[in-house]
């Protein structure tokens, strides 16, 4: 197993729009520095719903490149306001 590690930043859209009604906000942003992809998209199930969130809700993650800015959420948190 490798110790190499990389940042993993996924924008993950609401489904449809009953369930944004529904959860009052259109997506949600989570991040976190793993050894592979596969460990990353199992830990950003658990956040969701850690957070009380059903994965049903949302559509498939999108990965996307780390934002450059000073106030990334915590690490690991499901994000629903950045």
């Amino acid at each position: 197993m490798s110790d190499n590690k990389t940042e993993y930043s996924y924008y993950i859209k609401v489904k449809n729009e009953s369930a944004r009604k529904r959860l009052g906000f259109p997506f949600a942003f989570w991040w976190k520095t793993e050894s592979s992809e596969a460990a990353a998209t199992a830990r950003l199930a658990v956040s969701m719903l850690d957070a009380g969130f059903e994965p049903t809700d949302f559509a498939k993650p999108v990965r996307v490149n780390s934002p450059a800015v000073n106030e990334l959420p915590p690490e690991g948190s499901f994000d629903t306001t950045f």
